[in-house]
């Protein structure tokens, strides 16, 4: 599903050359469900951005189901994006002014997605079904949160990358969160590249890295 070769990535900071990723190979299979540890800074959010295409600022190779991101035209990117790549974010990224069917219908339209569920199923699989015509500013950051979920797990991608999906929350809805999460993903199937820095988190995830010394490195 993802194979890395000599990927290398730095930044320069008060003129002073930091690598973040120095000579570095990572393989994923299909349908692994990893989570990538590591304090801030480390380079967890910059792999997120490299995977997804946002950051392209780096050499070596990163090739997603086959197609080698690295040799793709911006506009070829965000069209590979959409099509092959969901989200669920800290800050949840929803559109506030629109209602919860509209953000879910959203993406599986631009996207000319098909679809794992209808837009009520997977409402009724997160406990939001009772929110399908709300709007996204009367909801609570647990409900919100779910949201995000659905609509990331309502189209048919085959990767999904996840950023500090529960930083934002509470005990209770962390744990809720996540129990869609690992549910979700085994009734799909799909590949999930997940960051935190909550062990407990990381912990539901099949495998665990974590960025140090410039590679990926299984705990």
């Amino acid at each position: 599903m993802i194979e890395i070769q000599k990927l290398e990535k730095h930044f320069s900071v008060a003129g002073e050359r930091v690598d973040i990723f120095k000579d570095a190979d990572f393989n994923l299979g299909d349908g692994d469900f990893i989570a990538i540890v590591g304090p801030s800074g480390s380079g967890k959010s910059t792999f997120l951005n490299i995977l997804s295409g946002i950051d392209r600022e780096y050499t070596g190779s990163v090739t997603i189901d086959k197609n080698n991101i690295s040799k793709l035209s911006d506009a070829s990117m965000t069209r590979f994006r959409g099509q092959n790549i969901s989200y669920i974010f800290q800050n949840f990224k929803l559109i506030e002014n629109l209602t919860v069917k509209e953000n879910i219908d959203l993406i599986v339209d631009l996207n000319k997605l098909e679809r794992n569920f209808s837009t009520k199923e997977i409402l009724t699989i997160v406990g939001l079904e009772n929110k399908i015509n709300s709007y996204v500013y009367n909801l609570s950051g647990g409900e919100s949160q779910r949201v995000a979920i659905a609509r990331a797990f309502v189209g048919k991608t085959k990767l999904l990358l996840a950023d500090e999906p529960t930083g934002a929350l509470d005990i209770v809805n962390k744990k809720i969160v996540m129990e869609l999460i690992v549910r979700l993903q085994k009734q799909i199937g799909n590949t999930i590249v997940l960051i935190t820095h909550d062990d407990e988190v990381a912990e539901l995830a099949e495998k665990i890295y974590r960025v140090h010394d410039g590679k990926l490195e299984l705990t």
